[in-house]
């Protein structure tokens, strides 16, 4: 049975999302512009807790946060488009909530969704730059293929009801 038009753009763009496939400059492209933009929005992040750089290059800051976030919106948006690629056997529908509820789709989802709720919910602004931390998180899918973190990442996984509570109990402090 041949696949169709959407099957082989759907495979062609799980191969670019997923990370480690290199056979194609597309491919080694998108990785590593998704790790420099990991990078650039982390060591943006941090450093603009620091005032005096803060007042010196926070537009800077905030620029290379509005464009990494909206990359990790892309990124995610193309994740729930080839789902049915990594979550073979499974209908489209259901191929879109394994992802959305695994680790890394949570994960994935966090990594932008709190830049852009305040924009609906002003009132709980501060709460919602409190899960930017999360972001971090997302250091697991650039070496998914390392041992040593993909040991972690499967302990984190194992971990996630309990992590979440943690979370949940912090974001009520």
């Amino acid at each position: 049975m041949k696949d169709s038009s959407w099957e082989k753009t759907q495979k062609k763009l799980f191969a670019m999302v997923s990370t480690g496939v290199t056979d194609s400059r597309l491919n080694q492209f998108y990785d590593i512009f998704s790790t420099l933009a990991l990078v650039a929005n982390l060591v943006c992040a941090f450093a603009a807790t620091f005032e005096n750089l803060d007042a010196k290059y926070g537009l800077i800051f905030d620029y290379i946060d509005e464009i990494t976030v909206f990359f990790f919106a892309i990124d995610y948006a193309l994740r729930i488009i080839t789902a049915e690629q990594q979550f073979k056997g499974y209908s489209a529908g259901k191929a879109i909530c394994r992802y959305v509820t695994s680790g890394y789709g949570i994960i994935d989802l966090l990594s932008f969704l709190p830049h852009y709720l305040p924009t609906f919910f002003p009132a709980g602004a501060a709460v919602f730059r409190m899960f930017r931390v999360i972001r971090i998180f997302r250091l697991f899918r650039i070496n998914a293929y390392s041992d040593s973190l993909t040991l972690i990442g499967r302990v984190i996984s194992s971990k996630k009801t309990q992590i979440l509570a943690s979370v949940f109990i912090i974001s009520l402090l």
